[in-house]
């Protein structure tokens, strides 16, 4: 693979400004060079003109003291005179008249201004390829003596001098110059050339033969690392694990081929892999849309064509509906508004996707892989508290990045979101880290968050049911609603959990048509219910209430089976309230007007209000498994349902525990003035023709009995025989 140039790297501009920069050096030092030069000739030369001067001066006080001031200079026996006491190379002239020279046979005739020379001052001339030095002092009577010698071997000397000089000039010239294009080679290549935490050598038989000292550091004197780095082109960017001395670390490295061996360099990347998943009911996303995911997806499509690799990332708020509900919507998104411009100083590509919902896009360049490793400390940064209006909010963060580069397969925007949002849904899901990075070579690990079904074609094909756990009611002591849950039939092996599933079916847009299932399904079981007195609980998301005509599709459904008021029941999670609270009260009333009950689910858990269960038409709230867990001994959980069962019965709602798996659990929530208790103590979610079969058969004492039985045998010891 031939290597580009350094300057094949720089753009027209970056160039520009360095033939420039370098113009303007060998301009000043051309400058610099001819004061330099000026000032030393002009030094030399008077200290010449000096010392001729001072000659001249004495010879012509000697003429005036001898011949006298106002002698006759142009007769010829002063003239004589003069000869005898000054020698030859002397000449007199006078100073009118351009320094026409007196008398004959003188070491000049003529005029001074034929030579170029000043009547007045010193000066050189040339004569018959000569050079000579010419000084003079006054006689008296206009007339001047000047003196006159062979300047030839000393004008040598010091052209000599002066070339000398020039070329030392030159040659520090080139030098500052030879210096400022290795400055600008060596910056180049430093911008060009990430840094990396981790250096390595790995010689043709795949053994480590060299190491810096961050390397040794983290991951000891190893020799060998169980990859073939030799199967990675050159540049290109690969995730590896390595065990190192404090555990295992993810690394994103580049290797260098080279004849006889191969240069890694890497870095290590925090939250790329992490512990295998867990199951997990919480979580869950916001869709982006609008014209801020068109924006990110021309920047990915722009990013992906200029370089090998793209950064695409999802930040969510996850607190956000919580500031909302406590200060209002307007200050929620002042805190957005401030998240968003400190992610602009860190990543540069930032776009306002929903409410809490941030997407960053990131391009090939210099600082990519500085991004990947500094991403804790930059997510950090923006998760500090925020001030707006005397105020201090933390903004709590779930992020989830992916990068794009040649190993992903589809090189489109759709997939490589899908990427990123696998990593965000896996980060919330397992609570492992607060951001997690994709690569396409773990796809393995996030493979049920890349789900890819035709829910349409499902539907069609009768690949889903409902299955309904059981509500006892404590005073009336018989079984007097169920909960229907979604579930995806086994002979269709989807690898998934019920969550995951309906969070993809929210996230492609197919939650309508099969909250329609689910509906039709809830109400035609309902309607076989409704002569026993027995409801049926149907869980609608916010994606399902939001949408437009919800209430009159679901009464239509209703209607069609003639429902009798109170056999069909919704159940609404309180998280979801946060948002269009004003709308969602609007179809909620509906609905109650219309004979639907309606239960207020994980009451407690989210962002509790007493503005919820005081506006709102709920008919029961349902007080979360996290507080009944224990509750036999758990005093604060006693108290809290206690509290809220108090609020229920003078507001005319019933209260229904979930979670109750053990008797003591019951008898405790029975003894706080509870009135539906719904878990595995009372039957784990069944098929219809089960359900049917509970209403007339199920005998709370005997399911008591045998928990009791079964947590009995569990306490015991085991002794070996």
């Amino acid at each position: 693979m031939k290597k580009s140039s350094f300057f094949s790297k720089l753009n027209k501009a970056t160039i520009f400004k360095a033939v420039l920069t370098g113009i303007i050096i060998v301009i000043v030092e051309i400058i610099c060079g001819s004061l330099i030069y000026n000032s030393y000739v002009n030094y030399v030369y008077e200290e010449v003109y000096a010392e001729y001067e001072h000659t001249v001066y004495g010879v012509a006080e000697r003429a005036r003291a001898t011949l006298g001031v106002d002698a006759d200079y142009s007769s010829a026996d002063i003239q004589e005179s003069l000869r005898e006491l000054v020698g030859d190379g002397y000449v007199l002239y006078r100073e009118a008249s351009g320094g026409e020279v007196v008398g004959d046979g003188w070491a000049l005739s003529g005029s001074l201004a034929d030579l170029g020379l000043d009547v007045r001052a010193s000066g050189t001339f040339t004569l018959d390829d000569a050079t000579y030095i010419f000084s003079s002092a006054e006689l008296g009577g206009y007339y001047r003596l000047g003196l006159v010698d062979d300047f030839t071997t000393r004008q040598a000397a010091i052209d000599g001098l002066v070339s000398n000089m020039v070329a030392y000039l030159i040659i520090a010239g080139i030098f500052i110059l030879t210096a400022f294009i290795f400055y600008v080679n060596w910056a180049g290549y430093r911008a060009f050339t990430p840094r990396h935490a981790y250096k390595f050598t790995v010689g043709k038989d795949g053994s480590i033969t060299g190491y810096n000292g961050r390397f040794r550091r983290d991951f000891g004197a190893i020799t060998k690392i169980d990859v073939d780095f030799s199967k990675y082109d050159n540049g290109g960017y690969n995730l590896i694990n390595v065990n190192g001395v404090k555990g295992e670390k993810t690394l994103s490295f580049t290797v260098d081929k080279r004849d006889k061996k191969l240069i890694v360099r890497a870095d290590e990347i925090k939250n790329s892999t992490g512990a295998v998943d867990a199951a997990s009911s919480e979580g869950g996303e916001i869709t982006s849309t609008g014209k801020a995911k068109a924006s990110l997806s021309k920047a990915y499509d722009d990013f992906s064509h200029r370089g090998k690799r793209t950064l695409i990332g999802i930040i969510v708020i996850t607190n956000l509906n919580r500031i909302s509900a406590l200060f209002g919507k307007e200050m929620a998104l002042s805190v957005q508004k401030e998240v968003i411009r400190k992610a602009q100083e860190k990543f540069k590509y930032v776009y306002e996707l929903d409410f809490g919902r941030i997407g960053i896009a990131y391009p090939d360049g210099n600082s990519f892989n500085a991004v990947l490793s500094e991403m804790s400390d930059r997510l950090a940064y923006l998760g500090q508290p925020i001030k707006i209006e005397d105020n201090l909010f933390s903004a709590e963060l779930r992020s989830g990045f992916a990068v794009c580069d040649e190993s992903m397969p589809p090189h489109d925007f759709g997939y490589a979101l899908q990427a990123a949002e696998a990593a965000l849904q896996r980060c919330i899901d397992t609570k492992i880290a607060d951001f997690l990075v994709y690569h396409e070579s773990q796809k393995s690990v996030y493979a049920k968050y890349f789900i890819k079904y035709d829910i349409k074609q499902m539907l069609t094909e009768g690949a889903f049911e409902l299955e309904y756990q059981p509500q006892y009611n404590i005073s009336l002591g018989r079984i007097d609603g169920f909960e229907a849950l979604f579930r995806v039939k086994k002979s269709w092996s989807v690898n998934v959990d019920t969550f995951s599933f309906i969070t993809y079916a929210e996230r492609t847009g197919a939650m309508v048509q099969l909250g329609d299932f689910i509906f039709d399904t809830g109400m035609r079981f309902a309607k076989q219910l409704e002569s026993k007195g027995v409801s049926i609980s149907l869980n609608v998301s916010p994606v399902q209430l939001m949408q437009a005509g919800f209430t009159e599709n679901f009464l239509r459904i209703f209607k069609k089976y003639d429902l009798k008021p109170g056999s069909v029941c919704v159940e609404i999670t309180e998280s979801f309230l946060m948002n269009n609270f004003e709308e969602t009260l609007r179809k909620l009333t509906i609905l109650k007007n219309n004979g639907i009950e309606i239960h207020l689910d994980d009451f407690g858990t989210e962002y509790s209000s007493l503005l919820y269960i005081k506006k709102l038409p709920i008919s029961a709230i349902k007080i979360d498994k996290e507080f009944v867990g224990g509750v036999a001994k758990d005093k604060a959980s006693q108290a809290i349902i206690r509290f809220i069962n108090n609020i229920a019965k003078l507001i005319g709602c019933k209260t229904i525990c979930e979670g109750v798996e053990t008797p003591q659990e019951y008898d405790m929530l029975k003894a706080l003035g509870c009135d539906t208790v719904q878990g595995w103590l009372i039957g784990r979610s069944m098929k219809p023709e089960d359900a049917l079969k509970i209403i007339d058969t199920f005998d709370y004492e005997a399911a008591a009995a045998a928990k009791n039985a079964q947590l009995s045998q569990i306490k015991q010891p085991k002794f070996a025989k």
